[in-house]
């Protein structure tokens, strides 16, 4: 077992029973899982007959069907796939304010989502998102890999900022991505454009998408905390005059918050946000299965 001591043997049990929630299996998986789908080509148990469309392979058009309808139709077989899991961790400056607690939290969310993936017989990798080239684990398929993922993944620390939906557009393109699961760990402390836009981009690319937005307490409840008028932006080191009163501030905190929950309620995205003062246990075996990410 990985010298963690959050990584418990109870918490480890408890994630051996937890399934991810699947709405729907969509193309990029790969074979060998329990997920049966029809596809073009050929295997053992046939499925169905589909139009022919251009680029699909000549030997599979059924010409006996062709002779009596004058379509060329070609045949699909079912398979087995194994579904793949994106698991997409923000790790821009803000993710280290007001400390480090808000990305370490991210990294066992990630770590536990991933681990419960394996233990399902499908496939998980890890990506950070930060500026720089794109920074990525391997793919991990074994539970034994639980301890490569938490090797690799205590080496990142939150950085720099950068745009979002351009990272992703850049990750896609290097990571392959397409199909599959993605499920985005971030504290969402960008304006609500960026985030729309950047969600889209995993949208247009076949993937059933999941949100965990990870905050601390400060953060839910700026008002409390703020002693000067002046703040200074984590990512830009930008000064900025607050113009808020204490009330005000609270409220726009929470409809900045409640803008991303309906968005992504909007266009069927799963979306939960996690206190830190809730515990990584809590939040693994109630919190995500009352949500739907987890069965």
């Amino acid at each position: 077992m990985p010298n963690e001591a959050w990584l418990t043997p109870e918490l480890i049990r408890h994630l051996e029973v937890l399934q991810l929630s699947v709405r729907w299996v969509r193309s990029g998986h790969t074979l060998g899982g329990r997920f049966p789908i029809n596809r073009r080509g050929s295997s053992v148990e046939f499925a169905d007959y589909t139009p022919y469309c251009a680029g699909d392979d000549f030997r599979a058009i059924d010409w006996n069907l062709y002779a009596r309808l004058d379509r060329l139709y070609i045949k699909t077989y079912k398979e087995e796939i194994a579904l793949s899991v994106e698991l997409l961790i923000d790790a821009t400056a803000s993710m280290g304010v007001p400390d480090l607690e808000k990305f370490k939290r991210c990294r066992q969310i990630a770590i536990c989502l991933a681990y419960v993936a394996l233990a399902e017989g499908h496939r998980a990798r890890l990506s950070w998102i930060q500026a720089g080239r794109i920074l990525s684990s391997p793919w991990f398929s074994q539970r034994r890999d639980l301890s490569q993922m938490v090797m690799i993944s205590g080496t990142v620390h939150p950085q720099d900022k950068l745009f979002l939906p351009e990272w992703l557009r850049r990750a896609a393109i290097a990571l392959r991505i397409r199909g599959g699961q993605a499920i985005l760990l971030t504290d969402g402390l960008i304006r609500p454009a960026e985030f729309f836009e950047a969600l889209h981009v995993l949208m247009i690319r076949n993937m059933e998408i999941k949100v965990i937005q990870v905050l601390s307490p400060q953060e839910l409840h700026p008002a409390r905390f703020f002693r000067s008028t002046t703040v200074v932006d984590a990512e830009t080191g930008l000064r900025h005059q607050l113009a808020y009163s204490p009330q005000e501030l609270e409220q726009a905190m929470a409809s900045h918050n409640e803008h991303l929950a309906r968005f992504c309620k909007r266009n069927g995205i799963l979306f939960v946000q996690h206190r830190l003062d809730e515990s990584l246990e809590s939040l693994m075996t109630r919190t995500l299965p009352a949500h739907g990410f987890l069965e």
